[in-house]
């Protein structure tokens, strides 16, 4: 399919599929409106950030919502610390959300008696790799200073490996039950959500008001705003004096906030939804989202009538594009 891309305004390349709101966070409402180099760029400098945010995260590992690749994300894959009674251990919860316990960096010493002394801090899962882990491990101390000073020849080397290995085996390997609380802080990043809110903004207006908003300085704000973002330094700015610029207040009011909830059957947190008028647009991703006023789009031609809700359920419920009055109706 061929035409002007939104982005770059270029119509030499093939246009390709865009989602309105990114698929990896549930959307499901797709336009052919971008080239492949500038879907290629929202997706990387937009797309990704917004949906690596830990409650993105959240909401997909909740509804199982995968991404390309089939893989759903881990929001709690940070390390933590926790008190054992050698000391602290470190845990990583794996995709399960099952505790692991991080293997520590190995111990190697020579004793009093010229041997070598060895010590391991493992999941028990992860046993069958102990002779493994030990061959590695004394393979590389004697490759150190410290090895080498000893003077050893293979032989003697490859018979501390087994022995190492044999002991290991014998000894049954003391399991811990801990109970703690897992503490850690997150953080979201505003920027990245205010970006994806102008992103779909910025689509769909382009999708219902066609050239008269391409071409009108509300779009050329926000077209500049977004390809200002895909680069790896892009200028800095702050929020406020961004959304002031744009027209984009990045919160939804209460009243409005309301009105979504109506539309959502009140779930807001598990929809991704936008409601356009010659106003303006609504936008709200998960819960959370944008307010845009756009202030030369009523003068245009065409466009008075223009009243949609684009909607995307992440729970498999009702989604599209429907007229507003069909979903006020429906919502009563």
């Amino acid at each position: 399919m061929y035409g002007p891309c939104i982005l770059c305004l270029e119509s030499t390349e093939p246009l390709t599929e865009e989602h309105i709101f990114p698929e990896a966070a549930g959307g499901n409402i797709s336009k052919y409106v971008l080239c492949k180099p500038c879907n290629d760029k929202l997706g990387h400098w937009v797309d990704a950030p917004y949906v690596d945010q830990k409650h993105i995260q959240l909401a997909r590992v909740t509804y199982k919502i995968p991404g390309k690749t089939g893989n759903i994300p881990q929001p709690f894959s940070d390390i933590y610390s926790i008190d054992g009674s050698d000391g602290q251990l470190k845990i990583k919860l794996d995709k399960d959300f099952a505790p692991r316990v991080v293997p520590q960096a190995p111990k190697v010493w020579v004793t009093e008696h010229g041997e070598i002394g060895l010590s391991l801090s493992l999941d028990a899962k992860d046993r069958k790799n102990i002779p493994k882990i030990i061959r590695t491990v004394l393979s590389r101390f004697f490759k150190s200073d410290e090895g080498i000073r000893l003077g050893w020849s293979d032989e003697e080397k490859e018979n501390a490996i087994q022995k190492s290995i044999d002991g290991a085996r014998k000894v049954d390997p003391r399991s811990e039950q801990i109970q703690s609380t897992l503490g850690g802080r997150w953080t979201i990043e505003l920027k990245a959500l205010f970006t994806e809110y102008v992103k779909v903004i910025y689509e769909i207006c382009c999708l219902e008001f066609g050239a008269p908003f391409i071409n009108s300085r509300s779009g050329v704000l926000l077209r500049a705003f977004l390809r200002a973002q895909c680069c790896d330094e892009p200028e800095p700015w702050e929020l406020m004096d961004m959304a002031k610029h744009l027209n984009v207040a990045p919160q939804i009011p209460p009243d409005l906030d309301g009105f979504i909830r109506h539309l959502t059957n009140g779930n807001p947190h598990t929809h991704h939804i936008a409601v356009v008028t010659p106003a303006g647009v609504v936008c709200s991703m998960l819960g959370m989202g944008a307010v845009f006023h756009a202030r030369d789009l009523n003068q245009a031609q065409r466009v008075a009538d223009v009243a949609k809700v684009y909607v995307s359920s992440i729970t498999g419920g009702r989604s599209g594009i429907f007229c507003l009055g069909e979903l006020l109706v429906d919502a009563q």
